[in-house]
């Protein structure tokens, strides 16, 4: 028996791609029409890793920013640190003496130089004492009024009293001062 030779699915000829350069395979791309492909695969890739670059110098930015703030933590605690410890030290050599022994103005006048050498301390710091004068202007970022009580001479909602002492550290309250202010007047 005899086989038929095998035609081809269509009599039309197999036709390339436009732009198609004699000689080449029906479906086969020149170069040139790869090169607009290629030229975008590449700027692709080229932005991918510049993003990986910024990224990573991101991640390393954030990571010195954490350490720099640890060390500036620290370094602010140890400053506190260093100006309250030789404070702690007086009172240490203080207690070491029998104190019942003391007279009571003798252990007074060590108690006021305790506190004039924690707050010379706190100073060094930056740490500063707010304690308004009779008289002066209530000013609610320093000063907390807890009562008004009225005094000659002194104008209404003005301080009357310092009734405790308040701390801020540069333009920061720490803690008001509580005092007492003059009542305003109904006119």
């Amino acid at each position: 028996m005899m086989t038929e030779p095998t035609k081809p699915l269509s009599d039309e000829p197999a036709v390339c791609d436009p732009g198609c350069t004699p000689g080449c395979t029906p479906g086969e791309t020149t170069a040139d029409e790869m090169s607009p492909l290629a030229e975008l695969q590449k700027q692709v890739e080229e932005k991918q890793q510049a993003y990986l670059r910024v990224l990573a110098d991101f991640q390393n930015f954030q990571r010195r920013s954490r350490e720099n703030e640890m060390r500036a933590r620290d370094h602010g605690v140890s400053h506190v640190a260093r100006a309250i410890i030789p404070v702690l030290e007086h009172v240490d050599l203080a207690l070491g003496h029998d104190l019942r022994a003391l007279p009571a103005d003798t252990l007074a006048d060590s108690v006021g130089l305790l506190r004039s050498e924690l707050l010379k301390a706190l100073n060094q710091c930056g740490i500063e004492r707010i304690e308004p004068a009779v008289g002066a202007e209530f000013d609610p970022n320093f000063h907390e009024a807890v009562m008004q009580i009225p005094v000659d001479g002194v104008s209404g909602g003005h301080v009357a009293q310092c009734m405790q002492a308040g701390y801020r550290f540069g333009e920061v309250p720490l803690r008001s001062a509580k005092v007492a202010v003059t009542p305003k007047s109904d006119s």
